[in-house]
């Protein structure tokens, strides 16, 4: 009788482990890019299941997009955001992007969209050089929420909310063909 107590066990044993693997397993992986958006005033979640299947169509099953919101400002949570390096695109309050330009928080979008398009994202912020040099550069660091269609078309056009790629972005470059895809109509 002992031999059968312990079979069962063990049979338990390697069921609650199977059980568990099938837990893990359902989780899913890290998404390769988030649109992270801290709205000056209430942000709609619906509005980032939109923004979200709008930018996962563009790219289909090839990169995974999530887009995660806080439904009100907290500018701790913002800074918390910036400086955790997991967002490849942050949309923030101008204002808030002002008070720590001079700390050169954003990439320049210069070389992928036309800052005469966008002149109230174009700021002077401070920007390494190849060579390691800290240099204060005007340029396009910015693209308000107003221009974007996503946005726009998911119910968002709160004003002077900007759009901004993190210098510690995980993938600059995914995170600008996401901006692309975000300006799409």
């Amino acid at each position: 009788m002992p031999k059968m107590k312990r079979t069962k066990r063990f049979a338990a044993l390697l069921l609650i482990l199977s059980l568990f693997g099938a837990l893990l397993a359902g989780c899913g992986d890290e998404p390769d890019l988030t649109v992270f958006i801290m709205p000056k005033e209430y942000f709609n979640p619906d509005a980032a299941q939109k923004i979200e299947d709008k930018v996962q169509a563009g790219f289909g099953e090839t990169k995974s997009i999530a887009v995660n919101a806080s439904p009100m400002y907290n500018a701790q949570k913002l800074v918390v955001e910036i400086a955790a390096a997991g967002n490849g695109i942050i949309v923030m309050p101008k204002d808030a992007l002002q008070m720590m330009i001079d700390q050169g928080p954003a990439v320049q979008l210069d070389d992928t969209f036309k800052a005469e398009d966008y002149q109230e994202g174009v700021m002077e912020s401070m920007v390494e050089s190849e060579n390691g040099e800290l240099t204060k550069v005007k340029g396009l660091f910015a693209i308000p929420v107003e221009k974007i269609p996503a946005f726009k078309a998911a119910g968002y056009e709160e004003k002077d909310i900007v759009a901004i790629i993190p210098v510690n972005a995980p993938d600059q470059e995914l995170s600008k063909q996401v901006m692309k895809e975000l300006m799409k109509p």
